[in-house]
């Protein structure tokens, strides 16, 4: 129980997980207890209702629970993303449960896992977000660069196509250091494939964007190859 008590980030992902098991057995009850027949209606309203107001809280639990672990990555783990980062990871993996568009969530645990023996595992998160948040150019870069630790030279359409996509007129990011970090690394899948003009694009905007004082925080180091893969 001292862990429990010394450990913020512990502490709160329990709280926030019996709090999703008591308003899921809410609503269950709820749903339950609806009369079958002539008001099928008024139960079908019910359950809308209880679903779009779960769901807000669900987020909002996300979102706590995320400014919970986000100061301490910043100020340690961010520029040291080792094993002794594994204590994030339940939690992580709790916020991406109640919200399964919390676009930070799926960037830097799938980069953990890929960094530390768990490429497979890494690479399926990335798609995962990838699949959740289409439009999302901070998770098209994130899935090229670990397609790149995975094979360089054989995942060389798969990254091109991402880029591609990544360049799409739907694409956001959330602000002007993502979409500059992103960009880099597009601009270098496009080097790769050839395309110049394409490459000489994206930097111009780089540069306009460097001009308003985007930056990239802290580089990734990623390997050109990775080959050690885990479940």
């Amino acid at each position: 129980m001292k862990v429990f008590a010394d450990n913020p980030v512990v502490r709160w992902t329990v709280v926030f997980a019996l709090l999703l098991g008591v308003l899921l057995g809410a609503q269950a009850v709820g749903a339950a207890s609806v009369p079958p027949g002539g008001v099928a209606s008024t139960g079908r309203l019910l359950g809308q209702t209880s679903f779009a107001y779960l769901g807000g809280l669900r987020t909002f639990a996300a979102a706590v629970l995320w400014s919970r672990i986000d100061p301490q990555f910043h100020q340690y783990y961010q520029e040291k993303m080792d094993k002794s980062f594994a204590v994030f990871m339940p939690t992580m993996r709790l916020v991406l449960a109640l919200d399964p568009q919390f676009e930070q969530a799926y960037y830097t645990a799938a980069f953990y896992l890929a960094q530390n023996g768990h490429l497979d595992t890494g690479l399926a998160l990335a798609q995962d977000g990838v699949r959740n948040m289409p439009n999302s150019g901070l998770l098209r870069a994130n899935y090229i660069q670990l397609l790149r630790m995975q094979d360089k030279v054989g995942n060389r359409a798969k990254m091109l196509e991402q880029a591609k996509l990544g360049l799409a007129p739907d694409t956001r990011f959330a602000n002007a250091d993502d979409e500059f970090e992103a960009l880099g690394v597009f601009r270098s899948v496009f080097q790769q494939a050839g395309d110049t003009a394409t490459a000489s694009a994206i930097a111009r905007v780089q540069d306009q964007l460097r001009s308003q004082g985007a930056q990239v925080g802290v580089e990734r180091s990623v390997p050109a190859t990775a080959s050690t893969t885990g479940k």
